[in-house]
């Protein structure tokens, strides 16, 4: 399996330009949060002993998957899917309906729609073209840059972007010192130089 840092470097090719990342912001959480409603229409029932969505199921294998890639980052992301998740089950509770389905829709369509337009700006294709599995590390990116940019995790920053150039200063002129002397300094060295005659 690849590492955290190998797969982040790729997607990181994909995704160069803020704007890209922003409109990732935007438009990876509505896909997640949309195929949680769909994959809570699917049941795995054990009659008397439990009753879990296929939703559920996906998300605990995910975030297995992304505990063994960055546990640190997987910690950051786990409430947010925790909150997607729980506010999908509640919509896909009852089944499909006019509700959750038109939902689901929306929130597939636009976090696509924000996705390619981000490309599109970027003037490059989505990573999950060249390899599908970028699509899952995407969450797991996102989050990463959010911590580089609130300066959090220089270390694994430093490891994916190249370390920050160092802004050196330039060196204050120096000013000779100026000889200030007193009167009475002025009479002595007047003195020096013309020794009275004896």
């Amino acid at each position: 399996m690849k590492t955290f840092l190998e797969q982040a470097y790729l997607y990181r090719q994909y995704h160069q330009e803020k704007t890209t990342l922003y409109t990732h912001l935007a438009g990876v959480p509505l896909i997640i949060f949309s195929l949680m409603i769909f994959f809570g229409y699917f049941h795995v029932i054990v009659p008397g002993i439990f009753d879990i969505t296929l939703a559920e199921i996906l998300t605990v294998v995910l975030l297995i998957y992304y505990f063994r890639l960055n546990w640190r980052l997987t910690l950051l992301l786990l409430p947010v899917l925790a909150i997607l998740l729980w506010i999908s089950a509640v919509l896909s509770a009852p089944g499909p309906n006019g509700l959750n389905l038109w939902i689901f829709i929306l929130c597939f369509v636009i976090g696509w729609i924000l996705q390619l337009a981000g490309h599109f700006m970027e003037g490059s294709k989505p990573a999950f073209m060249t390899n599908v599995q970028q699509a899952l590390v995407a969450p797991l990116f996102l989050v990463a840059e959010l911590c580089f940019m609130a300066g959090y995790l220089p270390k694994l920053r430093d490891e994916l972007h190249g370390p920050e150039p160092v802004v050196v200063a330039e060196p204050a002129s120096v000013v000779p010192p100026t000889s200030v002397h007193t009167q009475e300094e002025e009479v002595i060295v007047k003195d020096i130089k013309n020794p009275p005659e004896i």
